[in-house]
Parts: C-alpha cells; structure tokens; sequence
C-alpha cells in the first residue's frame, strides 16, 4: 500500500500553571507520532508521519496536562492545524474537540481555546494525503551548482530527522534523513566566483518517549569539494539562524539548529558544474549495541602495533600493516588527521592507562567495533579510564567497562559539553560516569552493575544533560551513598526511561545540599523511570529522592514513574523511607501519574510548598501512602513554612499501612478530591498533629473529613488489574476515568530496549 510523508503543523501556544507549560500529544488515528509543550508565545510545532496515501485519518491534539495551581489555570490554545500545506482552523466543520478521555463520548464544535484535558479531532479527508509523485531529477546544466549532503538520522515517535539547505538564507531543498547515511543532492545557481554560505539547517528535534531526534552530518560536498563537518569552515549554529548562539562544526545535530559552511568563491567557479562521483556509504546493520563501522576511521586491536597505520580493521596478509595497539596512538593520530575523528576498537581485552582528552579531540568518537566486546581494564594506576577536560562533542559508546578502582570513575568529563555515553557496559569500579561543567551531555542506552559509587553522577554546570534508557543495578555497592542516578547543581536535566534496581539508598537523587544555592538544581523532569528496591541499607532515603536546601523554588516534574519496593535497614522502626520523597524544602514541584506501590512509605512533602501530588496510584505501601512534615529541623533551623501544596485526585488504596500523617500545622496541604479504596471507614487510618480531630491524634475518614480535610473525596472501587500479584494499574473501565483522572501510559514506562 502506498505511503506519503506528510508534513502536520500545529500552531500553538499556552499557559502555565505552577511553572509547568502546557503539554500536548499529536497522534494520528490514535497512534503516537510527537509531543510538544507550549509557551506563551505562540509557535510552530512541525511533525512528519509516513501515514497511508490516499486515505482518510484522524489528526489528533490531545492537550493532556490541565491543572489549576494556587489560582494559576493552566491551559492551551490552538491557532491552526496545517496538514500537507493545507491549513485548518480548530473551529472548522471538520474538528471537534472531545472532552477528557478520548473515547466519543463528550464530544462539542471544535474550538481553539482548550480549557481542559481533551482532543482536537480533525476529521481530514484523503485529499490531504495524496500519493507522492516522483520527481525525475533535472538534468545537469551548465553555470548549475551542486551541493551533496551526506546524512543519516536517528528518528523518534517515527518520525526522523528533517533538514533544508540554503545558500545565503535561501531554501534550496529539503529532506529526511533515515538510520542509514546517503548522499542527498541539491542544485541550485550561485553566482560564478563569489563566496557563499551554504546551510544545513536541522528543523524538528523532538524528545518522544525517551527517543531523542537527532541529525548527523557526515559531510558537505560543493561542486566537488568535499568537507568533513568538523572541518574549520563549519560553523553550527544552533537554534535560530541569528549568529548568536555559535560553536564549532560537528557531526551530530542534538538540536534543532544549523550547520554553516563558508565556502570560498573557489568552489563556485564560472561556466560548468563539477558533479562529483555519488559514492554508496557502507550501509549500517542495527545492532542491540552500536552501528558498524562506517567511513574513514582508525582502527585498535589487540593485534595491532602502534607503528602500523591504524587505517586497516585487521592486519594485512603480509603482516606489514593493520590497526594500532594503543587508544593513545590513536588519539594522536586523530588529532593528526583532521579527516579522521573516529576510533574503532576491536574485541578484546585492554589493560591500558587511562585517555584524556582536551580540547584539540573535540569532536571524537572511541566506539567498539560492531557487536565485538571490547573491554577496558581499569587498575590503581589508572583511575579514570576516559578523562576529559575541555574536549567537546565527544562519543564513547559500545564499550565494555570493568575492573575500576572503587576511588575512581569510568569516565570523568569536566567542560565537555555535548559529550555522548551510549551503549555501554559498566561493572564495578567506583563511579561509572561523572559529568560537570558538561552541558547538553547524553548518557543513554548503558547498563551499569555493581558500581562501588553513583553509576551516572551529573554535577555543577551539566544543565540540559539527557539520562536516559539505562539499567542500573546495584548502585553504590562500595561506598553505600547517595543514588544510583545523582543530579547536582545541574538544571533542566531529562532522567527518564531508566530502570534502576536494589540501591543501598535512593534510586534517583536530584537536588541541592548547600543553603547558599551553590549547588541548586531547577527544572529536572523525571519521567517513565521503573525503580525497584531502594534504599535497601539505610533508615532515611527514597526510590525517588528530592532536596532543595537553598530553600526556593525549584520546578521539577515527577511523572509517569513506577517506584516499588522501597524500604530500610530497619523497615520495622522509626525510619523516613518512601517511594517518591521530597524533602528539606522541595518546592513548587509536579508529582503526577506515579505508580507508587509495595514501599513502606508512599509519597511524602517535607517542609516544601507549592507543590502538586495530583493523580497517582498509591497503593500497598506498609506505612503511610501520603505524608507531609512541617519541621525540617536540619541543623536546627526550621526554614520557610510549608503551605499552598495540593493533594488532589489520587488513587490511594489502603489494604495495607495507613492513609495520611501530618506533622504540621493544619495548612500544610490542602488535600481534596482523592479516590479512596480498601479503607475501612471504621479503622482510624489518619493521623495528624498537633491536634486537629475530635477523636484525637487519630481518626477516620469522618473524623479527617469533619476536621476539614479531603473535601471532594469518595470511596470507591478503581478496578485494579491485578492487585494481589501487585499490578496496580488500571483497568480500562475504571471509575476513576468518569471523574477526570487522566490515564498513565503504563506500557511506557521503563527501559525503551527492554
């Protein structure tokens, strides 16, 4: 059956409550193909799906975030809906808006303003999908110029990487880019011997479900001359083409952005066109690890010698030639040879001592050699095994890590921003992965076991570093601290879609230690992350952990998280152990859709203020499902009052432990509209002091209920799956659904490999 890529644009805008922007899901006929989060200017959100040509479907928005914090109502507002040029407005005869849940039942005129949780459903026709209809390609002109692209992208949602090329800000084509790299070529009419600026300019990068768009740029031919993108002519540009925002040339395109070439009036010489020779990449093999080897590269192997060229993946025959011995031969060659940034490093076992990398290896990649095991050795005298200070833009991926020193790190980046950790196997040694002052890093896809420290630890400086799709397993097996995943002093970080299993304390920590705000984190989201048994050794800790000591307001997000089996040394005493736990003055935070079940506590506020704990399933925890303590009393001092935090629409299911503690004045949380279940409305269940109900420090529902809390809140059946084997999700038909509860995408919760 015939396809098209069609291009669906949605503009909109939005506005945020509690810090949060608005949030919407574009699907088509109800399949996920991109997400965006909308501010309150207005703007283009451009999403390219390979639908069914000639076919009607269904063009979704679904506005999935709706909320009202502290007075502020958070919403969003469709302008336009643009589908393969055509544009549609939301209060067109084909769009309808239904309200809450998608399922056909509140259904009203489409309109642009939306209020609450609900879809946009434009009704398109299969006139906006018609077949595509091949091109012949022009024929070769005298005077014309040709530039080839050479690219390949990683796709997300299913869509990949799209990008235009321009010569001096002039659109020329465009195209997508697939997982396997080829040419792309583009004629244009430059003017004869005049230098112009070719562009490459990368346009829909996108986070979708962990997946993260991105383009890679091998090279940019013109009329023949070839540039690698780290050559000194290349510039990248990244967000707006405005000059503002400029770094070195690079391969990998992380954002959205573009990559300028200055090319010399050489390369546009008067009368005739110089067609290169199209050349046929090797084509890449996906593998559970990394790509094959592709383009010019060095190579090492434990079979190699360093006086050889390193240019061959195997000695030669006559024994004259083949890959180095040493990752230090090869960085020096690297750095030799400005056509070459890549290492690839065959099976085997390497004792080596470590490699540092400044910043004349920005821009390098050491990676294994297809599904080959390459194993580095750490030893006392070599602590780190990859360092780098100042080295940019780096990739260490398919690599196998072991025998560290407990004192020392796998990897230590410090101003290595843009560097990418992809795909590796870690054991033991001491930390896996320190990045500081390394904006924009990537940790992604790795499994890490039995790391003496932090497995991933991202420090001061690292803001809008990405953590994402890694198993983690008993962190902190030597030194027993902190979390398997520690964020410090590092802003607008992603922690998402990791599993991280049996930790001696927190699963994943983020947050500040200092009152001065030294060490202050903002705006770290975590998301669809399965966490299970932490806090295994310890008295006073989380599955997911939060801390905010500089005492302000710090706008995370938890959501979407499955945190089980949180508990103590002690499980049996007085100890602070719950699934999710903000503590010390955590403020101004979003906990929403978490599945927080079978720890001894489940979630818990501990001085903070302003912040929301609004639909989650909380369920089965053997102490108290819900907590907040107003007396922080860390080294005496009792800090901001607690207040303004809402505890609205959860599930909370009391078949074991109880329902709330409070220890706190009466404001602490206004908790209202929750669902609960397996409660006996007999048994007291709710605890608060100082002294709030008739029945005295402890009461029942009626009595919490008669002392002013949970306004709004019923009893009832949620239709739990499968609660004695511990499957707390929802049914389908769920109670809960009718009332406004949105529904957690429990399937996409956890590794994306799995």
């Amino acid at each position: 059956m015939a396809t098209t890529s069609t291009k669906i644009v949605v503009n909109a805008l939005g506005k945020a409550a509690a810090g949060v922007n608005a949030h919407f899901t574009l699907l088509v006929d109800g399949q996920k193909v991109g997400e965006g989060t909308a501010g309150t200017t207005a703007k283009d959100f451009v999403f390219t799906p390979v639908l069914t040509a000639d076919t009607a479907h269904k063009v979704q928005i679904r506005y999935d975030n709706d909320a009202v914090v502290n007075g502020q109502d958070r919403s969003l507002t469709v302008n336009s809906i643009s589908i393969g040029g055509k544009t549609i407005a939301p209060t067109a005869g084909i769009v309808s808006y239904d309200k809450g849940a998608l399922d056909g039942r509140d259904v009203a005129a489409g309109q642009s303003n939306m209020w609450w949780n609900g879809t946009l459903v434009v009704n398109a026709d299969k006139s906006y999908f018609p077949a595509a209809t091949p091109t012949p390609a022009p024929a070769a002109t005298a005077g014309k110029d040709t530039i080839v692209v050479n690219a390949s992208g990683t796709a997300a949602g299913g869509v990949n990487a799209h990008f235009k090329v321009l010569v001096d800000g002039k659109q020329i084509g465009e195209a997508t880019a697939g997982t396997t790299a080829k040419n792309f070529t583009f004629t244009t009419d430059a003017a004869d011997n005049v230098a112009h600026k070719v562009q490459i300019q990368y346009d829909n990068d996108a986070m979708v479900n962990g997946q993260d768009r991105s383009l890679t740029v091998n090279s940019i031919s013109i009329n023949g001359h070839s540039y690698a993108s780290t050559s000194s002519a290349v510039t990248y540009d990244k967000g707006a083409l405005d000059g503002k925002d400029v770094v070195a040339g690079q391969k990998g395109m992380w954002w959205n952005g573009t990559l300028v070439l200055n090319a010399p009036a050489s390369d546009f010489p008067a009368g005739t066109t110089n067609t290169p020779t199209p050349t046929t990449p090797t084509p890449t093999t996906p593998t559970p690890t990394n790509p094959a080897p592709t383009g010019p590269a060095f190579y090492v192997a434990t079979n190699g010698k360093d006086s050889w060229s390193g240019k061959l993946a195997a000695p030669n025959a006559a024994g004259t030639d083949g890959p180095f011995a040493s990752l230090a031969k090869a960085q020096a060659a690297m750095r030799a040879d400005p056509n070459i940034d890549t290492t690839y490093i065959r099976g085997g076992d390497y004792h080596q001592n470590g490699v540092w990398l400044n910043a004349q290896d920005s821009g390098v990649t050491f990676a294994g050699y297809g599904n080959e095991k390459a194993v580095i050795h750490g030893s006392s005298s070599a602590s780190v095994s990859f360092g780098l200070g100042g080295a940019k833009n780096v990739t260490i991926e398919g690599l196998t890590f072991a025998d560290g020193v407990t004192s020392g790190h796998y990897v230590f980046a410090d101003n290595a921003a843009g560097l990418t950790f992809a795909n590796n196997v870690v054991k033991g040694g001491g930390y896996g992965i320190t990045v500081q002052n390394s904006a924009n890093s990537k940790v992604t896809g790795n499994q890490f076991d039995n790391t003496g420290a932090e497995s991933i630890f991202v420090k001061a400086g690292s803001n809008a570093t990405l953590v994402s799709d890694n198993l983690i397993r008993h962190p902190n097996a030597a030194d027993r601290g902190d979390a398997g995943i520690w964020v410090n002093g590092s802003s607008d970080v992603k922690v998402t879609h990791n599993q991280i299993e049996n930790s001696p304390e927190k699963a994943i920590a983020v947050g500040s230690v200092q009152t001065d705000g030294s060490d202050a984190a903002y705006r770290v989201t975590i998301s669809f992350n399965k966490v299970i048994n932490a806090n295994l050794e310890s008295n006073d800790g989380g599955g997911i952990y939060l801390i905010n000591r500089q005492q302000d307001l710090a706008n995370h997000t938890v959501i979407n998280n499955d945190v089980s089996g949180t508990t103590a040394t002690n499980p049996t005493g007085q100890v602070a152990s719950w699934g999710i736990y903000l503590d010390d003055w955590t403020s101004g935070t979003t906990v929403k859709g978490n599945v927080v079940h079978d720890n001894i506590g489940g979630v818990f506020l501990h001085g903070g203020w302003n912040n929301t704990v609004t639909e989650n399933v909380i369920a089965g925890n053997s102490g108290a499902q819900i907590g907040l303590q107003q007396d922080v009393a860390w080294s005496g001092w009792k800090g901001h009052t607690m207040s303004g935090n809402d505890i609205s629409g959860n599930v909370i299911d009391v078949r074991e432990g109880t329902a709330v503690h409070i220890y706190g004045p009466a404001n602490v949380g206004n908790l209202h509209n929750n669902f609960y279940s397996s409660l006996d409305t007999a048994a007291k269940e709710f605890d608060a002091w100082p002294q709030v109900m008739s029945s005295g420090a402890w009461g029942t529902l009626s009595n919490w209920q008669a002392a002013g809390y949970d306004k709004g809140s019923m009893m009832l059946n949620p239709g739990f799956v499968n609660p004695s084997a511990d499957d707390f999700s929802l049914s389908s038909n769920s109670p809960v659904y009718a009332h406004g509860f949105d529904h957690i995408a429990y399937g996409d919760i956890g590794l994306l490999h799995a």
